[in-house]
């Protein structure tokens, strides 16, 4: 397995989408060239590799899936533009949908011919997501939504969304939520992008005005969504978030010690010290994941453990840039966007972005404080209160 796949890559990477080169690319261009990657994949059955055959997949076993993640990674692949569709929307389509709903959703899917994004958190909303406000009333044979979500990436892309609405209007926290599948066409959405301090919009807010959506793209029971948020939430912190976390932070680590020793940064012992630091970080990292993956190939489910992971990680995230920004000095305060005819995203570049985005860390995918709060009740079996 591991052969085929690593050869397949060699003979079919473009060499122009490797990361560091696809960071250069304008936005438009870079979805629509992820977009046809994708679809190369999933024609060659390689993505969505764990998904049964008879809905695109290759139905690979999980140690299939480590070694999937682990060359990817290795052959410096192109990112997938449609992961939110193929880790968050499709595994509870598969799990919860109808046969009709898994013909109609599932290969879409894995080729990115349809783009997902993920209606979970609105304004009042967030990591508290019961506290979700969003409507969908029935009426006939419609759903007739009416609400906002905030913060929900690659929206301003995206052909579905998947979100998660309040259907009974006399319910409250987990009673009586849903979760439809929309069309990102219908009449009665608005798109607002939410631009980042670095220029950027990944992130959007979506706004439903008696948006219509057919009761054939009701997932799951009606009133009865939240085992289907459950679901998502622990896709996101499944498997390839437990392997792709240490791959990506070991990478990280590398590139962030061949800068400091370019600098001269390792003969400065504090810096030293900082950097030593980091390296026993990332190798108790991988330790750390490697008991959770003992437990995914055991139980098929990485457990509450997951959240030790998530933790952890987000120290490293915040760290490693910190450090980056240490060494730059002065120099890290300017921005300095990539000049015309570079080819990748250089070092200094990479550190200035990361230490940008890194106090979102805290919050994506769950707070730290929640983060906790989980370890402590769920890992420790301390009293809530």
């Amino acid at each position: 397995f591991r052969t085929e796949l690593r050869e397949w890559l060699a003979a079919n990477i473009p060499d122009e989408l490797r990361p560091e080169k696809a960071a250069l690319l304008p936005e438009s261009e870079r979805i629509t060239r992820l977009r046809a990657w994708q679809a190369k994949l999933a024609e060659a059955r390689w993505v969505g590799i764990t998904w049964p055959r008879e809905y695109g997949g290759r139905g690979a076993s999980i140690a299939e899936q480590i070694v999937y993640v682990e060359e990817m990674a290795r052959a410096e692949a192109p990112e997938i533009v449609g992961s939110l569709g193929l880790g968050i929307v499709g595994p509870p389509i598969l799990a919860f949908g109808t046969e009709e709903q898994k013909q109609r959703f599932a290969r879409r899917i894995l080729s990115a011919a349809d783009l997902w994004c993920c209606g979970f958190s609105e304004p009042g909303a967030g990591s508290d997501l019961a506290s979700l406000r969003t409507k969908a009333l029935l009426d006939g044979d419609d759903f007739i939504v009416t609400g906002q979500k905030a913060w929900t990436t690659i929206a301003h892309h995206a052909d579905w969304c998947m979100i998660f609405c309040r259907t009974d209007p006399e319910s409250t926290r987990r009673n009586g939520v849903s979760c439809l599948l929309v069309d990102m066409k219908s009449p009665g959405i608005t798109v607002r992008p939410l631009r980042q301090i670095n220029g950027q919009a990944e992130f959007n807010e979506i706004f439903f005005e008696d948006t219509r959506v057919p009761r054939a793209n009701l997932l799951g029971e009606l009133h009865k969504g939240w085992p289907i948020v459950t679901a998502a939430l622990q896709n996101e912190r499944g498997i390839l978030y437990v392997v792709e976390m240490q791959i990506l932070l070991a990478k990280s680590r590398d590139l962030l010690i061949r800068f400091a020793r370019a600098r001269g940064a390792h003969r400065d012992p504090i810096k030293r010290q900082a950097l030593a630091d980091i390296y026993l970080g990332v190798e108790t990292f991988r330790h750390t994941c490697r008991r959770t993956l003992d437990k995914l190939l055991r139980m098929g489910m990485p457990g509450p453990e997951a959240s030790i992971i998530k933790l952890h990680w987000t120290e490293l995230t915040q760290a490693m840039p910190r450090i980056g920004m240490s060494i730059l000095g002065p120099e890290g305060q300017l921005y300095d966007t990539p000049k015309p005819g570079e080819q990748r995203v250089r070092p200094d570049q990479w550190l200035q972005l990361g230490f940008l985005m890194s106090p979102a860390a805290s919050i994506a995918s769950g707070t730290s404080e929640i983060m906790r709060s989980i370890v402590a009740t769920q890992v420790l079996g301390l009293p809530r209160q």
